[in-house]
């Protein structure tokens, strides 16, 4: 009884903090995103230590601790910026927003969508990943996204006529595999996050700035089974409410084989691809996302050294 009052509260929170959001005029809204996402940063000390800790791992002596504290100062600060930016894309998209976007490589995915065969965009949770996919489907794409269902179906309805709303097809983590082959064979653009390490889903360890990561082999082995494009591309943000989307050269696989070892050799080529693009923008990214949280077992050190990797 007491967890649903509480998910009914957050509900119609959430269903007002929309609304207010979207009659804001969208300096304030820009500003108020900043503003949240300092304030998490400052109160929520074990977030901030959470990405504190993570940028030690990931540069170690590499950047000074004050440069490290700027940057989880400034992920905290992107992430509540681009919050509020995607509550509002869907009344506000054309007038507001898309005119502040500079697309860098546009030529890369129109290329690729020409050919008439599906598209597994693979990205990370850089600046605001969902304008990425509202941009392509806004720009005459066909484009999926793939999205966890949310704990209450209320938010989650919210959420994906959010994203409906745009143009997107919503695809659930736990639909069958069948719907996104559909989509591909369809010509589809379907993005996919693999920057995170998720129980939900299936992956392998693979380097991470110099660390084994839990990585998504799904859209890997979907992509090859379908003889799908792999093409990377971001969505970064940038204060005063400025977005560049950066789409990269198609990745080719050296070969289509469906082989775990394969497999394991495309998603670390893509990981590198993220992994280089967090360097250059690195309050770009959620340092609060525990990326490391897996540890390999007896079969994956098996395996990993199968390939003469050292662990």
């Amino acid at each position: 009884m007491a967890r649903r009052l509480k998910n009914t509260l957050v509900y119609y929170g959430a269903v007002v903090l929309y609304n207010v959001i979207n009659v804001l005029p969208r300096r304030a809204a820009l500003l108020l995103g900043d503003t949240l996402g300092f304030l998490v940063y400052l109160i929520i000390g074990k977030e901030r230590a959470k990405a504190l800790t993570n940028l030690d791992r990931a540069f170690g002596g590499e950047l000074s601790y004050r440069r490290k504290k700027e940057i989880a100062r400034g992920c905290f600060v992107t992430f509540g910026r681009s919050t509020i930016e995607a509550m509002r894309m869907r009344r506000h998209y054309q007038r507001q927003m898309r005119p502040h976007i500079e697309v860098v490589g546009e030529e890369n995915l129109r290329r690729v969508y020409d050919r008439g065969k599906g598209i597994v965009v693979f990205t990370g949770h850089l600046g605001n990943f969902e304008l990425l996919a509202a941009w392509a489907a806004q720009s005459g794409y066909k484009t999926a996204v793939i999205g966890r269902e949310l704990y209450d179906k209320r938010l989650d309805d919210l959420l994906t006529a959010n994203r409906t709303g745009m143009g997107m097809i919503n695809v659930r983590t736990d639909d069958s595999p069948r719907t996104s082959l559909r989509l591909l064979k369809d010509g589809c653009v379907i993005g996919f996050l693999i920057d995170t390490d998720s129980f939900r889903v299936a992956g392998e360890l693979t380097p991470f700035f110099g660390r084994l990561a839990k990585t998504p082999t799904g859209p890997t082995q979907l992509g090859l089974i379908d003889g799908a494009a792999f093409v990377p591309a971001f969505c970064l943000s940038f204060p005063g409410g400025k977005y560049r989307i950066i789409i990269g050269e198609e990745l080719v696989p050296e070969s289509r084989d469906r082989s775990r070892e394969n497999v394991y050799r495309i998603t670390c080529r893509m990981t590198a691809v993220i992994e280089d693009m967090i360097r250059e923008y690195p309050e770009q990214w959620i340092w609060m996302h525990n990326r490391w949280h897996t540890r390999p077992e007896d079969s994956d050190r098996e395996f990993l050294a199968s390939l003469g990797m050292k662990i």
